[in-house]
């Protein structure tokens, strides 16, 4: 069970208004955010959702203050009708950048230095309720450095994502990753292969629901996989056991005719059509070769061994320690590969049972010919969930579906999200607003009747 407070070596979530950054807590560890530098030794110890204020370079723990208490009048302030009188000028604030200087290098708290705005603002009691709140918030965000630690979590990592970097998660929203995971049936003991781009993010929230059960398969591009976004979860160790990758460009080497799933048996033109851009055919996949080679390359492996170990003795003993020391690291590097051949021969074991629970696809690759080589691995009646930014790319894939059968209750959706601001007298939606949260492509796997049957 995660501690519910904050620990060192734990990856933590820095906030400060609608800013977030993922840091680890390391003591005598300088951070910089919002151009303020700062050390995490204070936090730990102290529980999530706590907030900090830097003081001589340092967090430490303070308590919010109301708006009545920052006013030091309860709440019972005078307040004016409307601000058609007002004007603004620099002569309204009595206090000088310079004052306000000089009480910071004297070390005055943040909430004090905003007391002291209001007490020589001229204007500010003729202001209406609704502008003192607005110059109150204001000012505290200028003049307070104060930060919020909070446990990362699927929904604050994808708005932060989101905010930061639309691109590295393929412009994927919280209610689009929502909808993600509840057409896909994400649950406790599920099977699940995973195809993403987006820095482990949909990895991540699929082994958050898992909770450390079930299976995940996780296709990756490239030479090994991204999880950039698992790492900041804390995870257990327990919970990467059923963890597992396989190189995408190693698909075709699956096979399509599995003795134990019947389902297989009738794709057959339709899983030769594959994009060689993002699936590789087996003389574009060097990895492939090695892969069934595996027992020529032991026996090379194993005569280059003997032809060292056979080979006549240095007189200079400095030569004879570099000649053990290549010898050596040939030798790691020889059972590293047969580890990692090992280890993808038990994940392909995995999939050619064809009893996944579902496939998930969100990736900035053509999803047609990804979708067409793993769907043969799902079992029946189960979800498969395709998303894209884009329109085009799950309208090609949802007539390529159609064509080959199988799957029942194609729709293609488009998420819509606009945020609302609460607050008393002032509820309204938001001005800005993003413009889509992407498209979603979802259905259900049946069984195929074999050729001959109708």
């Amino acid at each position: 069970m995660l501690s519910p407070l904050i620990e060192e070596h734990q990856q933590v979530l820095l906030k400060k208004e609608k800013n977030f950054k993922v840091v680890q807590i390391r003591k005598k560890r300088p951070v910089w955010m919002e151009k303020v530098k700062f050390t995490l030794d204070g936090t730990i110890g102290h529980p999530y959702g706590s907030s900090f204020e830097v003081q001589d370079g340092e967090l430490v723990r303070v308590v919010s203050k109301s708006e009545p208490e920052v006013l030091g009048t309860e709440g019972t302030i005078s307040k004016g009708e409307d601000n058609r009188n007002l004007q603004d000028t620099d002569e309204n604030q009595k206090l000088s950048r310079d004052d306000i200087t000089a009480m910071k290098k004297e070390g005055v708290s943040g909430e004090s230095i905003v007391e002291h705005l209001i007490e020589n603002s001229a204007t500010f009691k003729t202001k209406t309720e609704f502008a003192q709140q607005k110059y109150i918030k204001k000012k505290k965000k200028k003049h307070l450095a104060v930060f919020t630690i909070l446990r990362p979590t699927t929904r604050l990592l994808c708005e932060m994502y989101f905010n930061k970097g639309p691109s590295k998660i393929c412009n994927l929203r919280i209610d689009s990753l929502a909808q993600i995971l509840t057409q896909a049936n994400v649950r406790a003991n599920s099977k699940v292969m995973i195809v993403e781009t987006c820095v482990g993010l949909i990895v991540g929230a699929v082994m958050e629901r898992l909770g450390g059960t079930g299976t995940i398969v996780q296709f990756y591009p490239g030479t090994a996989p991204v999880r950039q976004a698992v790492e900041a979860y804390n995870f257990p160790k327990t919970y990467f056991t059923n963890m597992h990758s396989f190189p995408l460009n190693m698909v075709n080497t699956l096979g399509r005719n599995s003795e134990t799933n019947p389902n297989t048996q009738a794709s057959n033109g339709a899983s030769e059509d594959l994009n060689t851009d993002c699936v590789p055919t087996s003389e574009d996949a060097p990895e492939e070769k090695n892969l069934n080679d595996a027992p020529a390359l032991e026996k090379k492996n194993t005569k280059y061994t003997e032809m060292e170990s056979g080979s006549a003795p240095f007189d200079n003993p400095e030569k004879s320690e570099e000649h053990a020391a290549k010898r050596k690291f040939i030798e790691e590097n020889n059972e590293r590969r047969q580890s990692k051949l090992k280890q993808l021969e038990e994940v392909r074991q995995i999939i050619k049972q064809g009893n996944m629970d579902g496939l998930i696809v969100a990736s900035k690759f053509q999803p047609t010919p990804i979708v067409m080589a793993l769907i043969d691995f799902v079992a029946p009646s189960r979800p498969i969930v395709i998303y894209s930014q884009y329109h085009e790319p799950l309208a090609d894939c949802y007539l390529r579906l159609r064509e080959r059968g199988g799957v029942l209750q194609l729709k293609m959706t488009e998420t819509w999200l606009r945020e609302y601001q609460v607050l008393p007298s002032r509820t309204h939606p938001v001005i800005n607003m993003s413009g889509t949260g992407g498209y979603l492509l979802t259905g259900i796997t049946v069984t195929r009747p074999q050729s001959g049957q109708r």
